[in-house]
């Protein structure tokens, strides 16, 4: 009964951390997932995305599984993705950066977009954040305008954006109805005004009509076909964020200037919720990170209470029942002497679970030293040791060479030798057992492979194959605590990396591990 209830209790630990972050994450996921913009989150060191909202899916024409098969040099023109690779290494880590871009569709329509991103770190990876706004129809018009003055009636009427024309002096001469319907007043009320009195704020004003100035001397501007982000004034006085566009347009000696205007409070309020949710998940973490930490430290006393307070009554019950058994197994039935025999193996398996874990509280706390070395010569050297200390049953290891790693040695020793003692013990039955260390491309991603030729399992109750005290074969079939996995999954966690199986009764199993770089991923 005393092992029953320390199966209950003892992996309720790392069930909570794994449950929390999983809900901070769906949570976020969530509210991405439902934005009406197109987003997506990529990879920054191999361009790959990771994340993609059904608005993206919606637009672009691709489904979500095509989607994370592809980089985003496969949805750019072939010119673009020399920029797109400068762009990515230029890009502020800390600021939101954007520019203009062509995008092609799946149908392979080619369109204009702006972008606007921002970096962050997901799933362990260096990334950014991308939020898209088709500029197709905008460019085309400025094009079409410049151009083409005979379109710009048709232009100002049906334009989405605000358009307003001003001469020299700064005086309004021309608004579309958009523009009308953006600021609240009508062209006929506001002809003759200039622009300052209608639409900019007091602080700006100055420097407008300077810079208005500077360019009729000059002809030189620092703001002329070039996207900015100001404040504009509403007619009732109401102050907003607008996208704006200047062009000078030469009339002969004079010049006029056209203004492309878009309100982008929408797109304000939505670039906010994003930071505020990044702090809020920041917030998070860093909360969850600190209950963790008080965590780790509970499961390091815990393991000091089991090593010091278990072992010592834990030994005694070893030593009195082997005792009696020495000194008074004569004088006891054989019912008896079997009692006795369980007691021993009891505790020899309770003592067994004590060490397996203590070797859990340790990899789970020690510090990450990662270096560079050879997986394969450590699978060997492992090995070696298991052979001195089996049955003397033969087995053939086959390891590729070279399996280069980096990672911390002294960690990936201990998951290299429950991987092995695993495929070991499940090839038991298999008089030609065989175990194959190597590498292959998983999901287009490297990863090594530790493979047997054992009884195998159902993939069914795979889930259970990382969870402390889960077993899918009866202990009396064959041995062990149900720990040895649990310490491997929590390894590769450190790592940063990702565990997975393969399996089949009677056809084997293989355990794929991904091992990014072996940086650490938690302290």
């Amino acid at each position: 009964m005393k092992p029953r209830a320390q199966k209950k209790k003892t992996p309720a630990n790392p069930k909570t951390r794994t449950i929390g972050r999983k809900g901070l994450q769906e949570n976020y996921e969530y509210l991405f997932m439902q934005q009406p913009i197109p987003m997506w989150i990529y990879e920054t060191e191999s361009l790959r995305f990771l994340l993609v909202n059904h608005a993206a899916q919606a637009k672009y024409g691709y489904s979500r599984d095509e989607f994370l098969s592809m980089t985003l040099n496969d949805i750019r023109p072939m010119e673009d993705r020399d920029r797109l690779s400068s762009f990515v290494q230029m890009a502020h880590p800390e600021l939101g950066s954007a520019g203009l871009w062509h995008h092609r569709l799946h149908d392979g329509t080619l369109i204009t977009v702006e972008v606007v991103s921002h970096a962050l770190t997901w799933k362990n990876h260096e990334a950014r954040l991308v939020a898209v706004y088709d500029m197709t129809e905008h460019e085309r018009s400025l094009k079409d305008l410049q151009q083409s003055q005979a379109r710009q009636t048709a232009i100002l009427r049906y334009s989405i954006d605000a358009i307003i024309t001003i001469n020299e002096r700064g005086e309004l001469t021309e608004a579309n109805p958009a523009a009308e319907a953006l600021f609240g007043w009508t062209q006929e009320e506001v002809r003759g005004k200039t622009l300052s009195d209608l639409l900019i704020p007091p602080e700006w004003r100055k420097s407008h009509e300077e810079g208005l100035r500077r360019f009729l001397e000059t002809q030189t501007s620092k703001i002329l076909g070039h996207r900015l982000e100001m404040e504009a004034l509403r007619a009732n006085g109401e102050r907003f964020p607008i996208e704006l566009t200047v062009m000078a347009i030469p009339e002969g000696s004079k010049f006029s200037f056209t203004a492309f205007l878009r309100d982008i409070t929408e797109r304000k309020r939505s670039e906010q919720a994003i930071l505020e949710l990044n702090r809020d998940l920041e917030n998070k973490v860093q909360e969850r990170t600190l209950h963790l930490e008080a965590l780790n430290q509970e499961l390091e006393s815990f393991s000091y209470s089991v090593s010091h307070d278990l072992r010592s009554p834990l030994r005694a019950i070893a030593g009195f029942s082997q005792a009696l058994m020495e000194d008074f197994g004569n004088r006891l039935d054989p019912v008896a002497q079997g009692y006795l025999v369980r007691i021993q193996a009891a505790a020899g398996r309770m003592a067994l679970l004590i060490d397996d874990l203590l070797q859990l509280a340790r990899v789970s706390k020690a510090p990450l030293n990662p270096e560079a070395f050879d997986l394969g010569e450590l699978a060997q050297s492992v090995m070696a040791e298991l052979e001195e200390s089996g049955s003397g049953r033969k087995i053939t290891l086959e390891v590729d060479h070279p399996l280069p790693v980096r990672g911390d040695p002294k960690l990936l020793r201990v998951l290299v030798f429950n991987l092995l003692d695993n495929a070991r013990k499940f090839t038991s039955r298999n008089p030609e057992a065989r175990i194959h260390v190597g590498q292959s491309i998983q999901d287009g991603e490297p990863a090594y492979h530790f493979a047997d030729n054992g009884v195998g399992f159902d993939m069914e109750y795979a889930n259970k194959l990382f969870v402390p005290f889960q077993r899918l074969h009866d202990s009396r079939d064959f041995e062990g605590t149900g720990v040895g996995l649990a310490t491997v999954h929590r390894i590769v966690l450190r790592h940063g990396g990702r565990i997975w199986v393969q399996s089949q009764p009677g056809r084997g199993t293989t355990f794929y591990l991904h091992l990014p770089s072996g940086e650490p991923a938690h302290a």
